[in-house]
């Protein structure tokens, strides 16, 4: 197995995690949610090109680079169906609230795994904080981009517009059934695993 490096930039005013993931200068960005200039110049400083864009939800904090990414790359962009109008909606997203964002880049949606260069992802469908909210699992390395479905000790918030307390819980089971451990790269504050989350979190207890 080839080297993972995982490299975390907290962007925007809702310090959302963002991630690059890089093997064989294959470069994948998870949740680029703002400073698209940031992240290209690092992009241009390391010689990477942008393989390829994966959205954990659709709020905006977590979508609002792509278009100035996806001009200057080119690259695809993936989210699971049931947040694909959130992409296009400022209410749904959210940035109705905080200034306009008009999303104009075309993004796939998916509801399935999906192959990039070295990269084996799997979107696991967790809907509560969004309707289609996801773990994004990179299957070949035991890592998981929880997004907003799980943080260190916590939970998403679910009074948001297709948010769902009782999807919540039916998601939170879900989490509880998965197997062997997983380093865990949310959406917002520190990494953790899923065995001390299943032990610490008072949500999966």
């Amino acid at each position: 197995m080839e080297r993972l490096i995982i490299k975390k930039f907290v962007l925007g005013i809702m310090s959302t995690n963002c991630y690059l993931i890089e093997n064989n200068n294959h470069s994948i960005l998870i949740d680029p949610g703002d400073k698209a200039e940031l992240l290209i110049n690092y992009l241009t400083q390391n010689n990477l090109q942008l393989t390829a864009i994966l959205l954990t939800h659709g709020h905006f904090d977590h979508i609002g680079a792509i278009d100035e990414l996806v001009e200057k790359y080119n690259c695809p962009v993936y989210i699971h169906q049931d947040d694909y109008e959130m992409i296009y909606n400022d209410q749904l997203n959210l940035s109705n609230y905080y200034g306009e964002l008009k999303i104009k880049s075309k993004v796939t949606a998916v509801d399935k795994d999906i192959d990039i260069g070295d990269f084996y992802f799997e979107f696991l469908h967790l809907p509560g904080h969004t309707i289609g909210s996801c773990f994004i699992i990179l299957k070949n390395y035991h890592v998981i981009f929880s997004g907003d479905v799980l943080f260190k000790n916590g939970i998403g918030r679910f009074d948001f517009p297709t948010s769902s307390s009782t999807d919540t819980r039916n998601s939170i089971k879900k989490i509880k059934e998965i197997k062997d451990d997983y380093e865990i790269y949310p959406g917002h504050g520190e990494l953790t695993t899923l065995i001390q989350e299943k032990l610490n979190n008072p949500y999966l207890q």
